[in-house]
């Protein structure tokens, strides 16, 4: 008897340790709402990446890195920009991706907009047949920052631009000389100011993509507002990165400036901030601001203080929700066939999701209705079912092909039943 009492008691711990909650929310990079390009391309259009190319790539950048830095030495094959299709849902998600050989070994390289580290995973060729693995010589990788001479392209436009400006009012004009300079394939690039006598850094500029071999170019121009009234001096960068122009400083009539440039050193090192100008501000023959110019280059990415421009700092990264049928209709932002989800209630969604009960679903499954939660590019969709009882609403989402689902809470199916009746 002894014996059976026992059996009893373990089978009913087995069956209450099985009761946990358990994470039903899996966002992942789904290559139904990713298209892609070759940024190696040689033809005149440029043809979108397959379906089935993209999900090989995507699949790949969410498996763990192997390394986080660049190869010393290595040599860069085909390269691709993946990006997420559907145009108003969270704004700007790219994905690069490189793929790269050494001496013994080739890898992928992944690297999210959001932030300038690598991703690097060994790869085997053969997972990849789509990509030109022509053998090249290897190279040692840059790592630093180098200041070159402006070449006589960019120049020659600058001073076509300025001409142009004689007969236009409005346009501003460039202040010579310019810099050159070439960045280094991994790593972020700051530049920022400082008024004097404040400690407080403002972000004019700074890369959050990295290829190797890629040129810039910082130019000071003098733009009139106002008329003649109203002068600015602002930071242009251009070349492979189109920064936006940055304003240094604004002058009204009866105010001069004066633009100081730094003698610079052959390169910039990983870790070193070095000034590079000086604009003062002059009323009276007196100096009535001094602002100093800055550039930097760190190792690994580092969100950028006071940058107005950020991009990312303007892309929300909270959860969306969408309520849809086929991917196609949330690519081709089609309201007629989508309805959104408030924001709230998407984050309701995905924060009971993260810890749930996960069962057989009840009630009726919806037909041309599915759910889809959203964050930074990653996504996950589910089928809805639902249950009405007397006083009582209960909707469960299943992921596809699943068996059992999770039911969400009264508020929420309440709540999600709203947008599904809109």
């Amino acid at each position: 008897m002894r014996r059976y009492i026992h059996t009893g008691i373990l089978a009913g711990a087995v069956l209450l340790a099985g009761c946990g909650k358990e994470q039903y929310l899996d966002l992942t990079y789904d290559a139904n709402y990713w298209g892609g390009i070759s940024t190696t391309f040689d033809g005149q259009e440029i043809p979108d990446l397959p379906k089935k190319q993209t999900a090989a790539l995507l699949k790949a950048c969410q498996q763990k890195p192997d390394m986080m830095r660049l190869p010393d030495r290595y040599v860069q094959h085909e390269g691709f920009d993946l990006y997420f299709l559907p145009p108003s849902v969270q704004g700007r998600e790219f994905q690069h991706v490189r793929f790269l050989s050494d001496e013994k070994k080739d890898y992928l390289a992944c690297q999210p907009i959001r932030h300038a580290d690598y991703a690097i995973h060994q790869i085997k060729r053969s997972d990849y047949p789509f990509v030109d693995w022509s053998n090249q010589p290897l190279k040692a990788k840059s790592t630093d920052v180098r200041f070159k001479p402006v070449p006589k392209e960019v120049m020659d436009q600058q001073k076509q631009e300025n001409e142009e400006s004689k007969d236009t009012k409005g346009l501003g004009r460039y202040l010579f000389p310019s810099y050159q300079l070439s960045l280094p394939p991994e790593g972020q690039f700051v530049l920022f100011m400082k008024d004097k006598n404040k400690d407080k850094e403002q972000t004019l500029f700074e890369t959050t993509e990295s290829r190797a071999g890629s040129e810039l170019n910082l130019a000071f121009r003098v733009i009139p507002n106002s008329g003649l009234q109203h002068t600015s001096i602002e930071l242009m960068t251009s070349g492979d990165r189109i920064g936006i122009p940055s304003v240094i400083q604004d002058h009204v009539m009866g105010q001069s400036y004066q633009i100081k440039r730094k003698q610079l050193p052959t390169t910039l090192s990983v870790g070193q901030t070095v000034p590079f100008a000086t604009v003062w501000k002059k009323e009276g023959g007196k100096i009535v601001q001094e602002t100093s110019l800055y550039m930097r280059l760190n190792q690994t990415y580092k969100k950028p203080a006071n940058y107005k421009y950020g991009f990312l700092d303007a892309s929300p990264t909270t959860y969306v929700g969408y309520i849809h049928d086929s991917p196609k209709q949330l690519v081709d932002n089609d309201f007629k066939f989508i309805s959104a989800i408030p924001d709230k209630l998407a984050k309701k969604m995905a924060q009971e999701l993260k810890e749930t009960d996960v069962m057989e679903p009840q009630g009726t499954k919806l037909k041309q209705k599915k759910l889809t939660l959203i964050r930074k590019g990653k996504s996950q969709t589910f089928e809805l079912f639902e249950r009405k009882r007397a006083k009582k609403l209960e909707i469960y989402v299943v992921k596809p092909g699943s068996k059992k689902g999770a039911k969400l809470s009264g508020t929420t199916s309440e709540a999600l039943s709203e947008v599904l009746n809109q």
